[in-house]
């Protein structure tokens, strides 16, 4: 069996893109007034009064830059989970997630938890297949299912040739890349996967954490991590947001996935917009955007969430909030790899911020 590489520590190509992220918080953005934006005194916090974030990794590069242009908050990327924990145990002010509480966590936390959409990324699905470079990939849900539930475990696998009629595909075995941690973004794979197959559902389900069970398996602690995974290791895959796979330089290496109106579709901004088309919004504004009918959307796309707890002094969150749902901040997406919450959306967030 291959040796397979798996990042333990932040050194060599993981540090440098870690590196990356974290220099996107040191970026000046544009000072003009604008709908949204906030006054000049959400801008002049002090380092210690500052409102404090944990979360989700998906959003960090938004996130870390916002907080530095605003001045009014930190945060640390440590995943969905994580950061759901430092909420309910009152360490941070806001937190970051790309899902919504489970049963048992909102049980812990004890209180009503907001939810105001942020923004809207892809969890794409790179491939390193040495023989196939400069050809992209093809991938049904259906194949990816099967890859992270152990039934797919080579790449001339029939149900990958079905997708890819005339690709030289090697008889390698497939080494998976999955999150370790507890993470939204492993949620929001996990819950595309169980709709692609219900046999999905059956062996592995959706989750934070899904018990995953390829026969080669390599674990990464973040998205930056599992993108290092794939990227040191051939005939791997992986699945992660598009910030990070452009921050690796990756998105060559991306697969195009069948969508449900037809055809495959890259992951990109505007084919994650076309996903967040929608007509109603929930009342709770957590939606899901994954699967989308509607042509030229990419199938597994997703929102990610600022969470508060009502009945808390929410005062230094709501100045976050408003900065991050302001037409400046908003702006900045593209360029980073996520698409703006469609109007509607942001229309209902921005009522339910009034409120808070």
């Amino acid at each position: 069996m291959r040796a397979v590489r798996i990042p333990c520590q932040m050194t060599g190509p993981l540090a440098v893109l870690v590196g990356l992220i974290a220099a996107a918080a040191l970026i000046a953005g544009g000072c003009g007034d604008s709908s949204g934006s906030p006054t000049d005194s959400s801008r002049t916090a002090s380092p210690t009064h500052r409102a404090q974030g944990s979360g989700a990794t998906f959003p960090a590069a938004a996130y870390t830059r916002w907080c530095q242009e605003s001045q009014t908050c930190s945060y640390a990327p440590k995943g969905s989970g994580a950061g759901i924990k430092d909420l309910t145990d009152k360490t941070v002010a806001w937190a970051g997630s790309d899902a919504a509480l489970d049963e048992e966590e909102q049980a812990e936390i004890g209180a009503t938890v907001r939810y105001f959409p942020s923004l809207l990324g892809a969890v794409t699905v790179p491939v390193n297949i040495p023989e196939l470079r400069g050809r992209r990939l093809n991938l049904s849900g259906k194949a990816i299912a099967g890859i992270y539930m152990g039934t797919v475990t080579q790449w001339d696998d029939p149900l990958i040739a079905a997708d890819n009629p005339g690709a030289a595909l090697p008889g390698e075995g497939i080494i998976a890349c999955a999150r370790s941690d507890a993470s939204g973004t492993s949620k929001n794979f996990s819950s595309y996967l169980v709709k692609a197959d219900p046999e999905f559902e059956k062996r592995v389900g959706k989750s934070k954490t899904p018990p995953f069970t390829p026969k080669t398996l390599a674990n990464a602690p973040g998205g930056p991590a599992v993108a290092i995974c794939v990227k040191t290791n051939e005939y791997a895959i992986g699945y992660v947001d598009l910030g990070d796979v452009m921050r690796a330089g990756m998105e060559g290496m991306t697969a195009a996935v069948r969508s449900k109106a037809g055809g495959y579709v890259v992951p990109s901004v505007q084919s994650v917009s076309k996903a967040g088309a929608l007509g109603q919004i929930p009342d709770d504004l957590v939606l899901d955007v994954a699967d989308s009918a509607v042509k030229g959307a990419y199938p597994i796309s997703a929102t990610t969430y600022l969470l508060a707890v009502t009945g808390r002094d929410n005062a230094g969150a709501k100045r976050v909030f408003t900065y991050f749902l302001g037409r400046e901040a908003q702006s900045q997406l593209p360029a980073l790899g996520y698409a703006p919450i469609p109007p509607n959306l942001l229309a209902a967030a921005t009522a339910q911020l009034a409120g808070m």
